[in-house]
């Protein structure tokens, strides 16, 4: 929800901070320098500064979904529609959002637990198993660790996000 400095808002001698869609006030100051400080410690702490737009799959990711791919192709089983629909996202080379990002760390999560079954390593009975397949299909190993990578930073970056905003709300309540 965007936000936005005002000199005439009914509750406030000053500038205050205001949901722009409804105009309900959110801080009064009495310097519009002090009202856009908070107003700067808002967007950082609700929308961050700016991202990228997405991630790119390595190579390796890439690899392992095509191999997913094949084996779905070739076994008929393994994997759902939505792990299909990753594995090409990653095998067409499509920027990732952090949100399947976060997703796929979400999948890897619940799923560690298939490397432990019959059938998941070469040479085992039954391999490639339906938990191998589907496990390609997320990108494999390459994509557990790409996607923890990604998610790791953003929470850092989050934390210091806040921090900051924080920080910044801490000296505006000095200056009052």
């Amino acid at each position: 929800m965007p936000y936005s400095v005002v000199s005439n808002h009914p509750e406030c001698e000053g500038y205050a901070v205001v949901k722009s869609d409804t105009n309900e006030l959110i801080g009064c100051h009495k310097t519009q320098a002090q009202a856009e400080d908070q107003l700067t410690a808002i967007n950082i702490a609700e929308y961050g500064e700016s991202r990228a737009e997405g991630y790119e799959p390595t190579a390796g990711m890439k690899s392992e979904a095509q191999k997913g791919l094949d084996w779905r192709s070739e076994f008929g089983r393994g994997g759902t529609e939505v792990g299909i629909a990753r594995a090409r996202d990653i095998v067409n080379g499509r920027s990732l959002s952090l949100d399947t990002v976060n997703r796929m760390v979400s999948f890897f999560a619940r799923h560690e637990v298939d490397k432990k079954a019959e059938g998941f390593s070469p040479g085992e009975d039954g391999y490639p198993s339906n938990g191998r397949i589907a496990w390609a299909l997320w990108g494999g190993d390459a994509g557990k660790s790409w996607s923890e990578k990604i998610a790791n930073q953003n929470r850092s970056d989050d934390k210091t996000r806040f921090n900051t905003a924080l920080q910044i709300l801490k000296d505006l309540k000095k200056e009052i």
